[in-house]
């Protein structure tokens, strides 16, 4: 006699039912008000998936077992008849001493159908098993959708009293440290902010300031001013040259004017950088 054809059930498969069952568990917070609504809502959603998950295994065991078990009345059937017909025909079985022996002679002369029905009943009282635990994992899966509600309930009313939901990270969240934040000099970024634009201020032409100044009626009026050079001339430099002034100045009002003049001017751009994410905003890039 064959086997008719039924689904596989190995045990390989109905470890991997185990498995599948021991990882559909909801854990659920002591105190869910503190991780905020996205964080509850997404635990009813996992019960949720859950339970429809094992709802899926439930139906599909059902079936196999509901297969084997008609395989397994057919097989009994046709295994006592087989058995009838060797007791009423078969010479050596109706040699037998008594009914205990001709019962013997018969089944060995029927081995073959006998494995295939142990085999088949074995599979059915695996799938029985399998059955059991996934009633009881839907069972806990419900109580697990029962206790979040109660949860939502709660949280409810203790906002009702006052309480607000919090923003705590959930538990593994890796958080980002700002500590760890590179920390640039905004000189630095100035600087890199005219390279990369261009806009870096050429160095003041020295010699038209002090002619400028040498010009000036009011250096001219002043008697204070030295018409004759009274020391080496100074060296400025203007685009890589050394530029040499006729006469150097000595003066309180022409000091002011030359430090005026060679002091850095204001940078406008990039004045407002604070790091280098601010940086490249400002550049576009």
């Amino acid at each position: 006699m064959e086997l008719p054809e039924l689904p596989e059930v190995s045990v390989e498969a109905i470890d991997s039912v185990f498995s599948m069952l021991t990882d559909m568990e909801v854990h659920l917070d002591v105190d869910p008000l503190q991780f905020g609504p996205k964080r509850l809502n997404g635990k009813v959603a996992d019960a949720r998936r859950m339970l429809t998950g094992c709802e899926g295994l439930f139906l599909r065991v059902s079936q196999w077992l509901q297969k084997y078990r008609a395989v397994h009345r057919t097989m009994e059937v046709e295994f006592d008849l087989s058995k009838k017909h060797l007791f009423a025909n078969d010479p050596e079985v109706r040699s037998g001493r008594n009914v205990a022996d001709r019962d013997a002679l018969a089944t060995m002369k029927l081995q073959d159908q006998v494995r295939l029905l142990s085999k088949v009943a074995q599979t059915q009282f695996d799938l029985e098993a399998v059955l059991i635990v996934i009633k009881a994992k839907r069972a806990d899966l419900k109580d697990a959708q029962g206790r979040l509600r109660d949860q939502m309930k709660l949280c409810q009313e203790e906002i009702g009293l006052g309480s607000r939901w919090g923003s705590k990270p959930s538990p593994g969240t890796v958080t980002p440290d700002l500590e760890a934040a590179p920390n640039v000099d905004k000189q630095t970024l100035k600087d890199l902010h005219e390279m990369f634009t261009g806009k870096r201020h050429s160095e003041p032409d020295l010699a038209a300031i002090v002619s400028a100044v040498e010009s000036d009626p009011a250096v001219e009026s002043d008697p204070a001013v030295e018409t004759e050079p009274s020391g080496a001339a100074l060296p400025y430099r203007d685009g890589g040259h050394d530029l040499y002034p006729l006469k150097p100045l000595s003066d309180d009002a022409a000091a002011d004017a030359y430090l005026s003049a060679i002091a850095a001017p204001a940078v406008e751009e990039g004045k407002g950088l604070r790091s280098v994410e601010d940086l490249l905003e400002d550049l576009d890039l």
